[in-house]
């Protein structure tokens, strides 16, 4: 008798149907996803932060490995949303939604949480000039330190509504209206895959 090949779980569809319904993903382009995440995958169906940068390296366009490297770090703790330093598929799935597929609502969100280092919920100062430091020191070789410490105390200074020295969310969507490069990153990273 010949083999018969069986259909996913029951339980297997019902998640992919799931994951249809909370993302911007065809059921299609979630079983691609899955295949590709699963190649990386551990025992546990989870990655870790550098399966994570292998598998995303191919889609994300970067100046340099410097700002690649940086961007998916970022990228990886943004979509980490239980904060165990590993992704699971739905995360992944989640996540990948919004910056390929997003509304400019999620991705201002997901945006937000990429300058969100420590994951507080707010944005300091600190967190601000870390990463927009180790992004310009990809692009100049002069020290742009002190520039950068005078956009950022400007962008508080008219940003930081109720004066706490960090931006909400809600203070962070006033910035972006301001400087809508700052949520703008996003894109900048991303290949198009040709039609």
């Amino acid at each position: 008798m010949g083999q018969t090949v069986s259909s996913p779980p029951v339980a297997a569809r019902e998640s992919e149907s799931i994951l249809r319904d909370e993302t911007h993903f065809t059921l299609n382009e979630i079983k691609k996803l899955k295949t590709e995440f699963q190649k990386q995958a551990g025992p546990g169906y989870t990655i870790s932060k550098e399966q994570f940068k292998m598998t995303l390296q191919k889609h994300v366009q970067c100046w340099s490995v410097g700002a690649q490297y940086l961007f998916l770090e970022r990228l990886f703790d943004a979509f980490d949303l239980d904060r165990n330093k590993t992704i699971d598929f739905r995360e992944f799935i989640q996540g990948l939604s919004v910056f390929m597929k997003g509304s400019a609502e999620e991705k201002m969100e997901l945006s937000f949480r990429l300058y969100d280092i420590d994951h507080s919920g707010s944005i300091e100062p600190k967190e601000l000039i870390n990463i927009m430091g180790k992004m310009y020191s990809a692009f100049y070789n002069e020290d742009q330190s002190k520039k950068i410490k005078e956009v950022v105390e400007q962008i508080f200074s008219d940003l930081d509504i109720n004066g706490d020295g960090s931006l909400s969310l809600h203070e962070y969507k006033l910035m972006a209206l301001k400087e809508p490069l700052i949520i703008d990153f996003l894109e900048q990273f991303l290949i198009v895959a040709p039609h």
